[in-house]
């Protein structure tokens, strides 16, 4: 197989265990660049969370943030914006406090607010890097993501009664301890068919990196998809190509060795 594109998860897939690039990566993702292949980092992430990949890896590129709810071009301009309404967050902002008195992470273009810092947003900011802001919904048209983090057992009991409880919604669990909240009609892989139609390529010439269920979609989209071996079991059942671990430079292995077969 002939790719002219790559499109990478970040958390789980281009980031080891450690939560950093591997110099192999690197490598090959550079080398790419030099040879006009696009690696397009898409993920749940908010913008802000992932420019810094970029700058590490040394490329220009297109980037989807919010699982497709905002995608970026190489300039790091807006191209492609969804989200819900202010009124939809506020209302399902109430219920999560009402019910379970969790914290809420709003996400709204590049900025990522909380009505109250606990463990686990300190987590989240340990690994992304980022600080949030004190919730603020002055002024704000739409939302791209509201996140809860929380022990397992609770968000699976969220993730059911909101899904009951509401419609025209994408809620799904990133992780065991997150649950991510978006529009129904954003995915990875509507991102993808918009940018390989901006891009002019076709489906059957790209690669899809992921490990978790939201990656679904994308690997199942692609000409080629690999799930990570450290990936989720269903998704390791779902997607009939696989590759090394995170740990184990497995994005490299299946772009030297995988990929042709």
């Amino acid at each position: 197989m002939t790719y002219k594109c790559v499109f990478s998860d970040i958390d789980g897939t281009l980031l080891n265990s450690k939560h950093q690039i591997s110099e192999k990566t690197k490598n090959k993702v550079q080398e790419l660049y030099s040879n006009h292949i696009p690696f397009v980092l898409v993920s749940a992430r908010m913008p802000k969370g992932m420019h810094y990949f970029l700058d590490e890896l040394q490329i220009k590129a297109p980037m989807v943030s919010y699982s497709g709810g905002l995608i970026l071009d190489e300039n790091q301009e807006v191209i492609y914006s969804k989200g819900f309404s202010v009124e939809m967050a506020k209302r399902l902002f109430e219920y999560i406090k009402y019910y379970y008195q969790i914290p809420v992470s709003f996400y709204v273009e590049d900025k990522w607010m909380v009505d109250e810092v606990d463990e686990g947003i300190e987590e989240e900011s340990r690994i992304t890097g980022l600080k949030p802001e004190k919730l603020d919904l002055n002024g704000v048209k739409k939302v791209h993501k509201l996140l809860v983090i929380d022990d397992a057992m609770i968000i699976d009991r969220l993730e059911m009664s909101l899904k009951e409880k509401f419609s025209g919604l994408k809620i799904y669990k990133s992780k065991a301890t997150y649950l991510e909240i978006m529009d129904e009609s954003v995915s990875k892989s509507s991102a993808i068919q918009f940018l390989c139609d901006k891009m002019k390529i076709g489906l059957h010439q790209t690669v899809s990196f992921g490990d978790n269920y939201n990656d679904l979609d994308m690997l199942l989209l692609t000409g080629k998809g690999f799930a990570m071996a450290n990936g989720a079991q269903g998704v390791l059942e779902s997607i009939p190509t696989h590759t090394l671990s995170n740990d184990e430079d497995g994005i490299v292995y299946a772009l030297d060795y995988l990929v042709g077969e």
